[in-house]
């Protein structure tokens, strides 16, 4: 895909850089100090000794979204639920089925709303994430979601938890997807098995290691990372566990874990204050489509969609061009602009500190991006890596 130039404006400077298409929509910056301004200094102790971190750039809405007379024309990647359906119950996990708060019902999406997602998704060329809550596998005609998004053209990525990944999975996949695959692994065998219940760590690491085979062998279609949940363990885990993967895969990435209501339970990699809290930009640059076709505008609403004022409409009534330029969405963009967020999810959600971002390290074949709440780790070797990056 061909790059275009932007600048990117934080705090009283500027920084022009190449900004990829992939992200060309939606990494909107605001000239906005108040914002942009943090306490002191940050501090970053993902890998090794803390550091103090430089001034960090800040995605943030635009004056114009924030006052409504500018919006994205169609959302700049959306995540389309196949189930809410999971075959483990990870003791971190605040978004499955069972946990007291949870108050969804459980079901699979119907190819319809399939069918209609990823054809508008196609139209806008955007990108879908094809799972949001639940295991994206235990639906049966995943695969054959995964196919249709490649016939319509659309670049999808998904997560899993690789307890369903077998060697026909993998046979099939690499003939044909050329998408991104993230496996959450959390930490080591001890680790996985006391966090991750009903998870089989050998089969698992087992089934990856045939996955990594053959999609060598196929040429590296597929972009391949692994994910870390930052709880629980330190810096020397999270070192080892970087070491251990990152030589056989495309990137690693370690991230926070949050707790029912959004906020940061984990003991932060990277610390930092804020002199005032940006507003979050979810709504202006995605939506969720739960698997009955409800929207929500991010994932901190999928656990009690049905019982908030949160669901923006159904796929199954509207297009998602509509439900992204109607009312509701306009209402909840308007909350968060002027910042009326007692009651709700929001008021203690912490997800906004993703949007500070201190660029990227490059040390070796590693590259180390961090921001407020991820930081992931690029293997430059990996055949597909850059592409992912520059795509």
């Amino acid at each position: 895909m061909g790059e275009r130039q932007k600048v990117w404006y934080f705090s009283d400077w500027k920084l022009e850089v190449k900004l990829p298409n992939l992200f060309k929509k939606f990494f909107k910056q605001k000239k906005e100090e108040e914002f942009a301004a943090i306490k002191g200094k940050a501090v970053c102790s993902s890998l090794g000794s803390p550091k103090i971190l430089g001034k960090p750039q800040l995605y943030h809405p635009t004056a114009e979204e924030l006052e409504g007379s500018h919006t994205l024309e169609w959302p700049g990647y959306i995540g389309l639920e196949m189930t809410n359906v999971c075959n483990l119950e990870c003791t971190h996990c605040n978004y499955r089925f069972g946990v007291p708060h949870y108050t969804r019902s459980r079901g699979f999406v119907e190819e319809t709303v399939v069918e209609k997602v990823l054809s508008e998704a196609s139209n806008y060329k955007t990108k879908v994430m094809m799972n949001y809550d639940g295991e994206p596998m235990m639906n049966n005609k995943f695969i054959d979601y995964l196919k249709l998004a490649e016939e319509k053209n659309v670049g999808t990525y998904f997560n899993t938890n690789g307890m369903l990944f077998s060697k026909k999975f993998s046979d099939d996949i690499v003939s044909f997807y050329n998408g991104s695959i993230s496996w959450s692994i959390d930490g080591n065998k001890d680790w996985f098995e006391k966090v991750r219940v009903g998870g089989d760590y050998d089969r698992v690491t087992k089934n990856l290691d045939y996955f990594l085979k053959v999609n060598e062998e196929a040429g590296f279609p597929i972009d391949v990372g692994i994910s870390f949940c930052n709880l629980g363990q330190g810096v020397e885990d999270r070192k080892e566990f970087v070491d251990k993967w990152i030589d056989k895969v495309g990137f690693v990435s370690l991230g926070e874990v949050n707790n029912k209501d959004g906020s940061i339970i984990s003991e932060p990699m990277t610390k930092f204050e804020v002199k005032k809290r940006p507003v979050c930009n979810m709504p202006w640059i995605t939506l969720g489509v739960c698997h009955d076709g409800d929207v929500v505008p991010c994932s901190i609403y999928i656990t009690r969609a049905n019982t908030t004022n949160s669901i923006l409409g159904n796929v199954k009534e509207k297009s998602i061009k509509e439900i992204w330029n109607d009312k509701p969405i306009k209402e909840f963009r308007k909350m968060l602009a002027e910042k009326n967020l007692q009651n709700t999810y929001c008021q203690s959600c912490e997800r906004w500190k993703n949007q500070f971002h201190w660029g990227f390290e490059i040390e070796n074949d590693r590259k180390v991006e961090i921001n407020g709440f991820w930081t992931t780790v690029y293997n430059q070797k990996f055949k597909t890596t850059a592409k992912r990056i520059n795509d």
